[in-house]
């Protein structure tokens, strides 16, 4: 069995072959005190570097969470402006719609979903194309709200979306009295769905950032 004693010699033995295999990394072993300090600080590389991996990959994958989170909290930048796609589906094409977002996901990374994604959008959607508005968020947006830094939230959003809706010729063909913003389904750049649940929730927290090119649904 091999003792501490072996693991330190042989450890001595490579960092020494090592460093005197170059010229200017030799320079450190010339005397027992330097080639002591040397070794140590390779020593403290090698652990400090081994818990930075363990830690930082702990924290990646959930397994514990970042000490100083509550001091050094992150605050996204707010969204400024997006676009917006909006279309109307119906109540009876909900499962279909699923369909269509699962597949339109898959689509960002494979081609070959094209054809299936085009005849899914033409089952479920009662516009022919998405019709694409610009949305500006200003500070009356997002004042109200219990922290305005991060922004406008979802439940705001789906209102906005809701009046463009209530307002425009385009919609003029479907029954809208008797919606609500909870009719919108609001779907981040991720092409997921922003739940209900999240109506409090800022949009910069829901992947839905500065830029963005969004979907919006109605649900009628």
């Amino acid at each position: 069995m091999t003792t501490a004693i072996e693991l330190l010699y042989e450890f001595d033995k490579y960092v020494t072959t090592r460093l005197e295999s170059n010229s200017f990394t030799s320079n450190l072993l010339i005397t027992p005190t330097s080639k002591f300090i040397t070794e140590l600080l390779v020593i403290v590389f090698v652990l400090l570097l081994t818990y930075e991996v363990i830690y930082w990959s702990g924290i990646y994958l959930g397994l514990w969470e970042y000490h100083a989170k509550d001091i050094f909290t992150e605050v996204p930048i707010h969204c400024a402006h997006i676009n917006v796609r909006i279309n109307v589906v119906r109540e009876n094409k909900k499962f279909a719609l699923l369909e269509y977002y699962a597949l339109k996901e898959k689509y960002c990374h494979n081609l070959i979903y094209w054809k299936r994604l085009n005849e899914l959008s033409n089952e479920v959607f009662e516009l022919n194309k998405f019709i694409k508005y610009y949305f500006e968020f200003s500070p009356e947006d997002f004042e109200m709200n219990k922290e305005p830094e991060f922004g406008s939230t979802i439940g705001h959003l789906r209102s906005k979306v809701l009046g463009i809706v209530n307002s425009s010729d385009i919609f003029s063909d479907f029954n809208r009295s008797k919606l609500e913003a909870n009719d919108v389904k609001i779907y981040n750049n991720r092409n997921e769905e922003v739940p209900l649940t999240k109506n409090e929730e800022y949009l910069s927290k829901c992947h839905i950032e500065t830029g963005n090119v969004i979907d919006a649904v109605i649900v009628i």
